[in-house]
């Protein structure tokens, strides 16, 4: 009897290790176009978002009120089914009972619900936990992905579906398509005040890029009824990533989400995410060398001050750091033969800021820093 009974701990201690090791992500699929005047404030609100609840994954289409030259294909069924506005935004797929400006079944809400919604979610158990591996071959551009979903609980039985979006931040392009309509230029007081509207090379945050998994998911990976504690594995490969795609500025998310003929039931059960480049890691980006030039920021997050180094072999280099609106906040000669440089940010509100080191007006390479105090 005694046997047993250390062996049920064992069971219940390793349950309960397993739940305690997986995270509950909550996937916020924005809706937004360069068309959509009050877009913009949209992704000040998401940008925000991910700042005060590092656990929410973050993703815009570009549907919803019309299309633009980043729209992919999927992304317009999905706002059919989801919106009737813009910025608009699902959180994980759920339906709230609570004001939104579409009737049901959509399932879309305002902007200034979504900080509420998350928050109400923040504690919900993980069912599953969705983990990526990564390979990107930067020769051939090839991409391949195995994503593992491991259930930890055993879900309601329904249609259950992988999912596998590439996206991409910081996407800047010229044009109707991607200049960016700005309700706000005369608001003073507000980040795009002044900025123009439409904004010309307006910076589009966590835009999709590719939906490999098809508009709603891929069947026959899940079954109806997963058992618990069993780990349903999927190896998608030579997944072509264009020339024009900043693979280090892209993020390969993954989430299992049901599907119902009712679009109100296709709630994401479970999401996890990566940075493409990075194998190891599950956020964040590390430092790369690039040819010959070697260049850092360190440390990133950042409270007080931050490391800039460079080696670099030619003249003219600068190193210039912008806010979310793409405001220059600093921008720094970095001389031949000189590699430290010291950026004090203490003074810096909390936020994510974009860097870039330039030499001869070709960027060697770019990223985020976070600014946390």
């Amino acid at each position: 009897m005694k046997k047993y009974l250390l062996i049920l701990a064992s069971l219940f201690l390793c349950a309960k290790l397993s739940v305690s090791q997986a995270v509950k992500h909550i996937l916020l699929e924005e809706f937004s176009t360069a068309p959509c005047g009050f877009c913009p404030d949209g992704d000040l609100v998401a940008a925000q978002l991910i700042i005060d609840h590092p656990t929410v994954i973050w993703l815009t289409h570009h549907a919803g009120f019309g299309v633009d030259s980043m729209t992919v294909p999927e992304s317009v069924p999905i706002a059919n089914a989801f919106t009737t506005f813009a910025p608009g935004a699902c959180i994980d797929r759920g339906d709230y009972p609570i004001p939104v400006y579409t009737m049901p079944p959509y399932i879309a809400i305002s902007r200034q619900k979504w900080d509420s919604v998350v928050v109400a979610h923040l504690n919900d158990p993980p069912v599953v936990d969705v983990s990526l591996t990564n390979n990107f071959d930067p020769v051939t551009r090839l991409f391949s992905c195995t994503v593992d979903a491991n259930f930890i609980t055993s879900p309601p039985t329904g249609d259950l579906r992988l999912n596998l979006f590439l996206m991409e931040d910081s996407v800047v392009g010229f044009g109707p398509g991607y200049d960016q309509t700005n309700y706000y230029n005369t608001t003073v007081g507000h980040p795009y005040y002044g900025a123009g509207n439409p904004i010309v090379g307006y910076v589009h945050h966590h835009v999709l890029r590719k939906v490999v998994t098809g508009t709603w998911g891929m069947t026959g990976v899940i079954p109806n009824s997963p058992v618990q504690g069993t780990t349903y594995s999927h190896t998608f490969t030579n997944i072509p990533i264009p020339s024009t795609w900043k693979e280090a500025d892209m993020d390969v998310i993954a989430f299992v989400s049901y599907y119902n003929a009712s679009a109100n039931l296709r709630q994401v059960v479970n999401a996890g995410h990566k940075v493409l480049l990075d194998s190891s890691q599950t956020t964040g980006l590390s430092p790369t060398l690039s040819k010959g030039e070697r260049i850092m920021l360190y440390p990133n997050p950042a409270s007080v001050r931050i490391l800039i180094y460079a080696d670099l072999e030619n003249e003219n280099n600068k190193f210039t750091l912008t806010d979310f609106t793409g405001k220059i906040i600093e921008a720094t000669e970095l001389e031949k033969g000189k590699r430290n440089y010291l950026l004090n940010v203490e003074s810096l509100p909390n936020g994510i800021y974009f860097y870039r080191f330039i030499s001869r007006n070709e960027i060697l390479k770019s990223g985020k820093l976070a600014v946390i105090h």
